[in-house]
């Protein structure tokens, strides 16, 4: 195990399906250098609506992908690993029991997030390596949830997490392998829904003057899905969405390299990019990483020096 670093901390989203983690080098000038990066999906918020509880199963599960990177993290010298928890453990009855079980075990300084803070942290990350001018909206698409944020020139002028993500709709609406064309449809229908109708995101800026990026897993593979990945458009994700009602998920896992339970719930976050599409029609569409870990790293950069 390499010596701890002051200057090297390790950042982990605990997410509703898959769990992240970033480890970064605070570097003098304010800039941060990534060493290395960890994903695997576990699902932890599955049947979180159904039940109201994160099952033993998924705890146990996370619990040992945590172990695992935490100990990855002290062997490239991190002295310090910081985590959040976003939806479905703040929406499940044992979610705080779950955490404290996870600090106990783990060292890692983990808590479970609101949507300011997690509005907060995700437009620091996109900030670090994105043109704020004008008018953007900004979609990291979860498990549980998706965090929409509108910023104008560089200040966020709203933003709310909204109660739909690939996990919690593949739980509601997907049950073939593949989906089927009509399940797609009930998944983006309820997405538009739920974002469109949203009053903290009303009214949603819309039209040509917009642009839209959409963060994490779902934007990335989405892109990789595309004849031409320069070409996002609703029309071309309409398309994909139709070419994912033929793929059965472990064909589609073994295409994009992914585990087989991320392909499972990846077509129901395809319909929320398409329902985010219909909504805005925005003139440009591109996707970045997920903001949060970056964001929690340059704010524990700067407090380290």
């Amino acid at each position: 195990m390499a010596t701890p670093d002051p200057a090297v901390i390790a950042a982990v989203d605990l997410g509703s399906n898959t769990i992240k983690m970033t480890i970064g080098r605070c570097l003098p000038d304010g800039s941060l250098e990534e060493i290395a990066s960890y994903s695997d999906t576990v699902r932890l918020g599955r049947d979180v609506d159904r039940t109201g509880h994160l099952a033993d199963d998924r705890m146990d599960a996370a619990l040992e992908c945590l172990t695992r990177f935490s100990t990855a993290a002290r062997n490239h010298g991190a002295s310090r690993i910081i985590g959040v928890a976003t939806e479905a453990v703040r929406a499940a009855a044992n979610g705080k029991t779950f955490i404290d079980r996870v600090i106990a075990a783990t060292g890692i300084e983990m808590e479970i997030i609101h949507g300011d803070r997690e509005a907060s942290l995700t437009f620091s990350g996109v900030a670090a390596d994105h043109d704020l001018a004008g008018t953007l909206v900004i979609a990291d698409i979860g498990g549980a949830s998706t965090e929409v944020i509108v910023a104008v020139d560089g200040a966020i002028t709203a933003a709310a997490y909204v109660p739909v993500g690939s996990g919690r709709l593949s739980d509601r609406h997907i049950a073939a392998d593949p989906p089927t064309h009509e399940e797609l449809e009930q998944a983006r229908h309820a997405a538009r829904l739920a974002v469109g109708g949203h009053p903290q995101l009303h009214p949603l800026p819309s039209g040509d003057a917009i642009r839209l990026v959409l963060l994490g897993g779902t934007g990335e593979y989405l892109v990789a899905l595309l004849p031409d990945e320069a070409n996002l458009t609703p029309t071309s994700v309409d398309d994909t969405l139709e070419v994912l009602t033929r793929i059965p998920s472990d064909v589609l896992a073994e295409r994009l390299d992914i585990q087989a339970l991320r392909a499972r719930v990846l077509p129901a976050g395809v319909a929320v990019a398409a329902a985010l599409l219909d909504l805005i029609q925005p003139g440009a569409c591109d996707v970045g990483r997920s903001g949060i870990r970056t964001g929690l790293l340059r704010e524990a950069c700067v407090a380290a020096w």
